[in-house]
């Protein structure tokens, strides 16, 4: 029987050195593909908060429709629930598909208003357009057809956890309140109906706020 002399033979598997290697190899690769991902979650959450905005300003679209063309009311001091009244975030529930869209997606400890029948929620609505009893007003909020710069004029915007209120400072400091939890950036919503992202520098404290 003839035996084959020429013929090689390697070892089966992998010496140590070369599993260190691969192990080095897939540590640089997932060092260097972390960031990315992060980043990618972090653009996603963003785009979510965006459309929660967006959905936000179609139900008060539907609510001001349904009230005289009225905007809905920071809160409407009906203390007939033991409170000074039941906030936005309830008002508008009736036009939203779930109470998670008033959540922001990366907001760990949503808040409630003080002595207010609400719910636990991430967003801020503007004062000056919708909690107006400090400026001597009939109505607690604005009429859409006394509004003018709507392209302009925020509606919606995150806030931060810590402030335990409806929506924004009531005189000045508004951005005081403002959470830019998107990698410093926020979202807003204006009275046209479009969201979008902003960073601070670009939001003053009266132009986007005041009509």
């Amino acid at each position: 029987m003839a035996i084959n002399r020429g013929r090689r033979q390697f070892p089966c598997g992998f010496t140590l050195i070369e599993l260190l290697v691969v192990i080095a190899v897939i540590a640089v690769l997932a060092a260097l593909l972390f960031p990315v991902f992060v980043r990618v979650k972090s653009s996603s959450y963003k785009a979510s908060c965006i459309s929660q905005v967006k959905q936000l300003l179609e139900a008060q679209q539907m609510y001001c429709s349904d009230h005289g063309r009225r905007l809905v009311p920071a809160r409407n001091w009906d203390t007939s629930h033991g409170t000074l009244g039941v906030t936005w975030c309830l008002l508008l529930q009736p036009y939203l598909a779930s109470e998670q869209i008033i959540i922001c997606p990366v907001d760990d400890s949503p808040q409630t208003a003080r002595n207010s029948t609400d719910l636990p929620h991430s967003y801020g609505i503007n004062y000056s357009l919708t909690y107006l009893t400090g400026f001597g007003q009939e109505h607690l909020a604005r009429s859409m057809s006394s509004l003018e710069r709507v392209s302009e004029l925020i509606l919606f915007f995150d806030m931060k956890s810590s402030v335990g209120a409806m929506g924004s400072s009531y005189v000045s400091h508004r951005l005081s309140r403002v959470a830019f939890r998107h990698d410093d950036w926020a979202s807003f919503g204006f009275l046209d109906g479009h969201a979008k992202p902003l960073r601070s520098a670009a939001v003053d404290d009266g132009k986007f706020w005041i009509p």
